[in-house]
């Protein structure tokens, strides 16, 4: 059976890449390689293309692009964080009959890992693997608030930020005190601040080292998110946190 050269080529790029050599630049990959850069240039214009590889605009070095986690995550093992979370998650949707999501953090977005519930009409629509802006929702506040001070202006950039209805904080200086605030109480809410009638509670997930490695949220219009209700669920949604964040301690999962 004769194989794909092409195909072949792609996959070397991919396997290029290394937790101690987690960006390459295109002269760094081609000579790594032995292939021609113009023949490189192409692989990772495709790969970019499909999300399996990101090119950061500032240094204009490859990284592994989330595509590839959508991938990953039919075949990861049993600790993975995903599975770590799904049976806290289920139970947290079951109780409450809302829409649960757990996310990370990739440079100013979200992406969603996984997403519980459903017995209530939601008028968003949200999918494993889709993104979402950090500063104008709660699981992206909780994730920024997790960022070191002396990092965040990096991943926040030099601002305005994008407004996506009335309630988006907008300015760095007011979202850094949202931080701050976000700090101290331990979780975020989203007051329409994505999608106008949508509310959201999220918690961050920490690592047995105490970092946070990602957030968990619960989503409902507005009309089933009123100040009480909200109240209730901050105090579900934090005690949930914890308990993944115990399960993910014990098996020292991202550290």
């Amino acid at each position: 059976m004769k194989l794909l050269s092409s195909v072949q080529k792609a996959l070397r790029v991919l396997r290029t890449f290394s937790a101690d050599n987690p960006e390459l630049s295109l002269t760094e990959i081609s000579q790594r390689l032995d292939l021609h850069k113009s023949s490189v240039f192409r692989i990772l214009a495709t790969l970019e293309s499909e999300g399996f590889v990101e090119k950061n605009p500032l240094t204009t070095r490859y990284k592994l692009g989330l595509r590839l986690l959508e991938l990953a995550s039919r075949v990861v093992g049993r600790y993975d964080l995903r599975d770590m979370a799904r049976p806290y998650m289920e139970e947290l949707a079951r109780e409450l009959e809302e829409i649960v999501h757990l996310s990370i953090l990739d440079g100013k977005e979200i992406v969603y890992l996984e997403k519980k519930g459903g017995g209530q009409p939601l008028t968003v629509a949200t999918r494993v693997g889709g993104r979402s802006p950090a500063h104008a929702s709660a699981m992206g506040k909780v994730l920024l608030a997790g960022v070191p001070e002396d990092e965040l202006a990096d991943a926040l950039g030099p601002g305005p930020l994008a407004r996506f209805t009335p309630s988006t904080i907008t300015e760095i200086p007011d979202l850094c005190r949202e931080l701050e605030k976000i700090r101290g109480q331990g979780f975020a809410v989203d007051n329409e601040e994505t999608f106008p009638g949508i509310r959201c509670v999220a918690a961050p997930i920490r690592n047995g080292e105490g970092r946070v490695i990602a957030a968990i949220s619960v989503t409902a219009p507005k009309q089933r998110m009123g100040n009480q209700r909200i109240k209730e669920i901050q105090k579900r949604i934090v005690k949930t946190a914890r308990l993944i964040s115990e399960r993910i301690a014990m098996s020292r999962l991202g550290e």
